[in-house]
């Protein structure tokens, strides 16, 4: 635990034991994220300027946000962020025996979250991709008459789904794989997970790179890197079935 660092009960002036724990070093090196968007001076002119570069700015920043983010779930760690589904700290939990190909069961669920360490599981949240939903709006627990609905309320199509999995909010996210691919659920507590920037997003214009189009170039550079905090899945105290703070379901094809 902690590298080495250990605790124990000792009498009154007895001598303490130290510990001598090793230390992992977690290095972050910044990647650089680009946006390039070339203009024409006419649509410039037009625009007044001024609303398009704003436009820009905003389109420019929701793409870099969406590539870090897929970063974060599919990053290779190769000029770019370290992702959940690369790292070795991923549990990869069985599918069940003669599971039908491209399926999501409830005992799948319940066998990840057996999988996720303890202490995440208050700030855990499902990532699935969307082709996922319609496998949790038919899902059921038990068998026969005894069935009942594992994701839908007693309203069953008619009210909100509970959006929740054992009390975890489920969220549809565009980076996890399709349907019935490791990672369509993921079930990650993304505290462990870190991240660095240097600062926001940096913009700039040129008139010269593409003067001779009479085209302007908007450049947009953001710096980041990332990567789980864990190196490896936790062997816990007692038992023999490993645990992480991220969680995925083995592929059923």
């Amino acid at each position: 635990r902690w590298g080495g660092v250990r605790a124990y009960w000792r009498e009154e002036g007895d001598q303490a034991t130290a510990s001598k724990p090793t230390f992992g070093r977690l290095q972050l090196n910044l990647h650089k994220l680009f946006v390039m968007i070339n203009t024409s001076d006419e649509l410039l002119a037009d625009t007044q300027g001024l609303a398009l570069e704003q436009y820009l700015l905003r389109v420019a920043s929701e793409e870099t946000n969406f590539v870090v983010g897929d970063s974060i779930i599919n990053g290779t760690g190769a000029g770019q962020p370290l992702g959940v589904l690369n790292s070795a700290c991923l549990i990869t939990v069985n599918k069940e025996a003669a599971q039908v190909a491209a399926t999501v069961v409830a005992q799948n669920l319940v066998n990840m979250w057996a999988r996720l360490w303890a202490p995440c599981r208050q700030n855990a949240v499902w990532l699935i991709n969307q082709d996922v939903e319609s496998q949790l709006h038919t899902m059921t627990v038990g068998t026969g008459s005894a069935a009942t609905m594992a994701y839908l309320p007693p309203g069953g199509l008619s009210a909100k789904p509970y959006a929740t999995l054992l009390g975890r909010p489920v969220m549809p996210v565009e980076w996890c794989p399709t349907l019935g691919t490791v990672g369509d659920v993921i079930l990650a507590d993304l505290r462990h997970y870190v991240t660095i920037s240097r600062g926001m997003i940096d913009a700039q214009m040129s008139i010269h790179l593409r003067f001779d189009y009479d085209e302007s170039t908007f450049r947009f550079i953001f710096r980041v890197d990332g990567q789980p905090w864990w190196s490896a899945a936790l062997t816990p105290y007692k038992g023999t079935n490993t645990q992480s703070c991220f969680v995925a379901l083995q592929t059923r094809s």
